[in-house]
């Protein structure tokens, strides 16, 4: 049993989903629980909710790592302009990406994961516009 919960101390996720035209998008999040594995069955339990399918769902990356909401809130900034929006709203149909490289977004997160500070540089549009473009395909 936990006495206290740390807020320092969390996991990043990458979810792969595969719609039923084809289309794949990644959810990138973050989550205090132990498994991100729970995450993912809750998102896909509120697309079935609201389109009464489930799209094909892969878990790509589950990793502990320090200051999550950070380092969710920097990769979010550098994918924005690959946004996914849904007709109907999901549970975290916000933090849906399109167009992603897979693999360099992999690589790119697990530079994170033994980090107790994580350097997330405050970039502006331009900066943030070549990490998008090192990070996806459009």
């Amino acid at each position: 049993m936990s006495f206290f919960t740390r807020k320092d101390m969390g996991r990043i996720y990458v979810i792969r989903m595969e719609l039923p035209d084809g289309e794949i998008i990644h959810k990138i999040g973050m989550c205090f629980s132990d498994r991100a594995t729970d995450r993912m069955m809750e998102l896909l339990r509120s697309w079935f909710v609201k389109y009464r399918y489930v799209p094909y769902a892969e878990l790509r990356l589950d990793m502990a790592c320090y200051n999550p909401k950070e380092v969710e809130k920097y990769i979010h900034r550098i994918l924005d302009r690959n946004r996914y929006s849904c007709e109907h709203k999901v549970q975290g149909s916000t933090e849906m990406f399109r167009g992603v490289d897979e693999v360099r977004l992999l690589v790119f997160l697990r530079r994170f994961k033994d980090s107790v500070d994580p350097y997330c540089p405050d970039l502006d549009k331009s900066g943030y516009d070549i990490v998008n473009g090192l990070l996806s395909y459009e």
